[in-house]
């Protein structure tokens, strides 16, 4: 058998290219809200309404922002600080905080996921297989 030759039934290639290649191009998609920025001062007022010491400067949900692109983009906080940075250029109201607030404020935060309780008391079953044999038809 030739190299060019496929062994088997031919194969008959039925996918739509230009749906298939934006479906991989959404993969990469990510989406980061910036809605904060227009409510920027809001935000500071009511957080240091009553605080003793000195005020707050950066918003939670900056802060949460940034925990985000720390925590899904492995985003030193270095690099965090130049990134803000750079795009406070680009979004009027956006301010640039250093690493180290960053790294106080992001390590002070609640990030644990919430769990629904009654899923908790349901059975779960989990089934993990390595071995690349298939168990079941397709369909079942």
């Amino acid at each position: 058998m030739t190299k060019k030759e496929r062994w088997g039934r031919p194969y008959k290639d039925t996918r739509d290219w230009t749906i298939y290649n934006d479906h991989l191009v959404r993969r990469g998609e990510f989406y980061l809200s910036l809605e904060f920025v227009d409510h920027w001062e809001d935000y500071l007022h009511q957080m240091n309404a009553g605080k003793r010491g000195h005020p707050f400067q950066y918003p939670d949900l900056f802060i949460q922002w940034m925990a985000c692109i720390h925590l899904f983009l492995h985003m030193p906080y270095r690099q965090m600080e130049g990134f803000t940075r750079k795009l406070s250029l680009f979004v009027p109201g956006l301010r640039s905080a250093d690493y180290t607030t960053l790294f106080r404020r992001i390590r002070d935060l609640d990030l644990s996921l919430q769990v629904n309780p009654e899923f908790l008391l349901q059975d779960v079953v989990v089934a993990v297989d390595s071995t690349g044999i298939k168990v079941t038809n397709r369909g079942e």
